[in-house]
């Protein structure tokens, strides 16, 4: 059983009324969308309520998921677009987002939790460099596995749109990387 059939049945499981399912789902995403959405914020504590609005849009309207993409992916989705919410609201507001002491102590806490290996790391530093859309498309692709058409979805463009932005994203990182002497043949 894939990881995306598997988590399709944990939604149905909850959508049948198994409130249970709903904390499998939390447990199964929320680090991983804590940290991408963190990487759009650029705040934990932010990070932490979007994701936290994410799953209960998903529990309030339990039939709007309907299955055409992985259910990580829809996730992403709502993620991306509070987040997007969020950066424009503060830009007419004209907020500047920095992080305090705590704040920056949780980012790494739990950056060390998702970011498994040195090569992870270094490819998480790399991306920070990269404009939004080229990180998005990259960490949707290297840290979460998923495929082009996944991402697609999740970034609501096209399959060929989406394959463009990963290409020139790749490009952009590789040189970012042999500019500091790193070399990936995966990139």
């Amino acid at each position: 059983m894939t990881e995306s059939s598997a988590a399709l049945d944990v939604y149905r499981r909850y959508t049948d009324g198994d409130e249970s399912a709903l904390g499998e789902i939390v447990r199964a995403y929320a680090d991983a969308m804590i940290f991408f959405t963190a990487t759009l914020v650029k705040n934990p504590s932010d990070a932490e309520e979007i994701v936290s609005d994410a799953f209960a849009d998903l529990a309030l309207k339990k039939r709007a998921f309907r299955g055409e993409s992985a259910l990580r992916t829809y996730l992403y989705a709502i993620c991306r677009h509070k987040a997007i919410d969020l950066i424009r609201k503060r830009a007419r507001r004209g907020e500047i987002l920095s992080l305090d002491e705590d704040q920056a102590a949780d980012f790494e806490t739990l950056e060390g939790r998702v970011l498994r290996t040195e090569r992870d790391e270094r490819l998480h530093s790399a991306m920070a460099e990269l404009c939004e859309e080229y990180r998005v498309a990259l960490y949707l692709v290297y840290f979460e596995e998923m495929s082009h058409e996944d991402v697609a979805r999740a970034m609501k463009k096209s399959r060929k749109q989406t394959e463009n932005v990963i290409f020139r994203a790749r490009r952009a990182l590789r040189a970012l990387l042999e500019k500091e002497g790193f070399t990936y043949e995966n990139i």
